[in-house]
């Protein structure tokens, strides 16, 4: 079986707290502690501007992958809901319907868990799977 492609969201970013009305732009991975801090004192919503991946067929499968997340979030690419979603799992979510020239992913952080000692670098990203 032939890997999928993988595209690592990792920024830019648009992170806005609380009542907040101007986004900080935020880079992942480096950005994490800031942003779980940030989360720790409220509301914290991630927006990340991407476009549809090129090389989709009809047979292609693209998912959104969340990685070890140490939080309970929601998703949403444009107006289309996700689902919730919970931490320190892995999630892989059907997408490809959803994706447009042009999409914007939304993450709005619900609840933070506590953090072990060492938690693994959470990961937001696609995977393209080549048909079966």
């Amino acid at each position: 079986m032939t890997e999928p492609y993988i595209i690592r969201l990792n920024g830019p970013w648009e992170m806005t707290a609380g009542s907040q009305d101007e986004p900080k732009r935020v880079k992942l991975p480096a950005s994490w502690p800031q942003i779980l801090q940030t989360a720790g004192e409220g509301t914290v919503v991630l927006r990340r501007w991407f476009h549809r991946p090129t090389g989709i067929d009809d047979g292609s499968q693209v998912q959104l992958h969340l990685i070890d997340l140490p939080f309970l979030a929601e998703a949403w690419i444009d107006d289309a809901s996700l689902g919730e979603f919970s931490a320190a799992q892995k999630h892989a979510v059907e997408v490809k319907s959803h994706l447009n020239a042009r999409c914007c992913l939304t993450v709005e952080i619900k609840e933070l868990v506590p953090l072990e000692k060492s938690i693994p670098t959470p990961q937001i990203s696609l995977a393209i799977l080549p048909p079966r």
